[in-house]
């Protein structure tokens, strides 16, 4: 039996008529790692933060056992633009942390004042020595290494907006709470960083409690889901493809509910239309019966995101790259070169920073390319949804804001629809329409973004993370929208899920050019596998080839200073390649234990004895030659 670490008593939250949970109770125990799930604007959000403490509840208590600590990822980072990297991730008054602050502030002023702090210095370095600091700092360095930060000097405001959330999700896992609480932690991360964090997560000995839109990582990750739906919590506990098994089978149950309902109801039914003579002689209760089975049922008529919009044919040509280049501070891509067909759908993967919005900048002609360029057919209309929805003006309404665009709208069926009743598909009703875009959630503004983007029924797609803040049932309705469109789509996406479903071709962005591959993200990751494997063979076999030559017998066709050379080679690259294997094992073994002093040793070390072998085997392979 796990113990309860936080219980949830009689909890009670609205914001005028929106209802986020009403008298609930439940418990969060340890090793839980809770997906948290539901519509956007149901209240996951505000969940989060009366859990963590910086919302309060209209009434119910919450509770946590004794000494539990804490750690929060909001969705915008709340942070010190003054202060560098390294002092924002070793925020907390830990002194572990106040010692590594030390250490890089003192740091920096030996720069200036060597002679004068070079004593402090020294007594630093063994205070931290003796209380095993830099086991931390290699942990640190680790996380900032994943998460794409090399000097973690620089200061916070020169960051970019992903850059910062980064930041922010280091400094989370840096401090190593009992309890994580986590709203959309792999926005702005790229599919790897992905992969690093969900594997890191699925080892934490801590409580995890995030909300994602991301179902690969919520299936990997949780242990149990917890849906917001209409002010209830329910809990499931499994993860989330057990979740979905759940929930069909409650469906299932709800019709066969319905199906008996509607049959007793037409017996009832009949029974009221044989008089009213027949009537009076039949007791009150079974006409309230028949009232209840009429005003009850078991299926609820829940509005449905409809995404539904005409588009344009498309010509002869649609889309031509030719041999296009482009550089900032570093070559992004060169001689890149693509002819679009007729319903291509492409997915653009790469790390942060490769280029892959400029690419699809410069598509939709917002910025030039250094070398090429780019034709679009002249019957060939582009819808770009951006990664950041940066237009809104807080003062407008939602009606307001589509008005401003189109007052009427064309959907697939050749029907006009005012931009109200547009905007009752998009799940905004009457009420909703006159609020501020400045009350909206995330979710909800990017729900808002989605139709803007959509209405005027273009004929090829551009999605730059369409999936960041929207929740599961949206992408789901968006997806199948995108199943059915007859056009091209280019989607820039971390969501893996989201990938596998829309595209059937990538482009992926490494180094400084972009690659074709024919398939969709789980295609690739098989065959990266696949060549990671095959690579790892290939030089388990070199060695092993080596090492087979090195023992043969030797003729006597060199000199005897040559045979000499031949034999003390021989015996130096089996030593330098076992020292390379104890040294590649106790980094791997002992990662946690050594200092940064230690890491650095063993990596200089390293570094010196792949010298040392590409040399030593070079030459040994010129003996071995007229040796033969």
């Amino acid at each position: 039996m796990t113990k309860n670490i936080i219980s949830i008593k009689n909890l009670k939250k609205g914001f005028s008529e929106k209802i986020i949970c009403e008298n609930e109770t439940f418990g969060i125990h340890e090793k839980d790692k809770i997906g948290l799930i539901g519509i956007n604007g149901c209240g996951k959000t505000t969940l989060l933060k009366m859990l963590v403490g910086i919302e309060s509840a209209d009434e119910g208590t919450i509770t946590f056992r004794k000494d539990i600590t804490t750690g929060y990822l909001p969705q915008i980072p709340q942070l010190n633009p003054e202060l560098s990297i390294y002092e924002q991730i070793y925020f907390s008054e830990k002194k572990e942390f106040h010692l590594i602050r030390k250490y890089y502030k003192i740091l920096d002023e030996l720069k200036s004042h060597q002679s004068k702090l070079n004593e402090e210095y020294q007594k630093l370095i063994k205070e931290m020595d003796a209380q095993n600091v830099w086991e931390i700092e290699i942990k640190a360095k680790s996380i900032l290494s994943k998460l794409g930060f090399k000097d973690i000097s620089q200061k916070i405001k020169i960051l970019s907006g992903g850059q910062k959330r980064r930041v922010d999700l280091a400094r989370v896992l840096m401090d190593d709470p009992d309890v994580l609480f986590l709203d959309e932690p792999t926005n702005h991360l790229d599919i790897d960083t992905i992969e690093w964090l969900q594997e890191y997560f699925r080892n934490y000995n801590g409580i995890i409690v995030f909300i994602t839109h991301d179902r690969y990582f919520l299936d990997a990750v949780a242990n149990k889901i917890m849906e917001i739906e209409k002010g209830k919590i329910r809990f499931y506990y499994g993860n989330y493809s057990y979740y979905l098994k759940k929930k069909e089978m409650e469906s299932f149950a709800l019709q066969r509910k319905e199906i008996r309902r509607t049959s007793q109801l037409k017996k009832e039914l009949k029974w009221l239309q044989r008089g009213a003579k027949a009537r009076t002689s039949k007791p009150k209760d079974h006409l309230d019966r028949v009232k209840e089975l009429i005003d009850k049922s078991y299926l609820t008529n829940d509005s449905e995101l409809d995404i539904s919009f005409v588009n344009k044919r498309m010509g002869k040509t649609i889309l031509e790259i030719h041999n296009v280049a482009k550089s900032y501070e570093k070559e992004l891509f060169k001689n890149f070169s693509h002819i679009f067909q007729k319903n291509e759908r492409i997915g653009i993967i790469g790390a942060n920073g490769c280029g892959k919005t400029t690419l699809l900048k410069m598509i939709t002609n917002e910025i030039k390319p250094d070398a090429g360029k780019i034709k679009a057919g002249m019957n060939t209309h582009f819808s770009y949804f951006k990664q950041d929805a940066g237009d809104f003006s807080k003062n407008k309404t939602v009606i307001e804001y589509i008005r401003e665009f189109a007052d009427n709208i064309r959907t697939s069926d050749g029907v006009l629809h005012s931009a109200s009743e547009m905007l009752q598909k998009f799940l905004f009703d009457k009420k909703m329409q006159q609020n501020k875009i400045s009350s909206l959630s995330g979710g909800e503004k990017k729900r808002l973004y989605l139709l803007r983007s959509l209405m005027f029924g273009s004929n090829f797609i551009i999605l730059d993370e369409p999936t960041n803040d929207l929740d599961i049932k949206t992408l789901e309705i968006l997806e199948d929208y995108l199943d059915a469109f007859k056009g091209c789509i280019l989607v820039v996406s971390h969501d893996r899920f989201f990938l596998d479903r829309v595209v059937d071709y990538l482009f992926i962005f490494e180094e400084d050019r972009i690659v074709k591959f024919p398939g969709n993200y789980s295609d690739y990751l098989l065959v990266k596998r696949f060549r990671e494997e095959k690579t790892k063979i290939q030089n388990t076999k070199k060695t092993k080839l080596l090492k087979t030559k090195i023992q043969k017998e030797k003729t006597t066709k060199l000199s005897y200073n040559e045979k000499r050379e031949l034999e003390f080679l021989e015996n130096e690259i089996e030593e330098l390649e076992d020292r390379k294997i104890q040294l590649e094992k106790k980094i791997e073994n002992e990662a946690s234990s050594l200092s940064h002093l230690d890491f650095k040793s063993i990596t200089d070390e390293l570094k010196k004895i792949e010298d040392k072998l590409n040399k030593s085997s070079e030459r040994w392979l010129e003996l071995e030659e007229i040796n033969l």
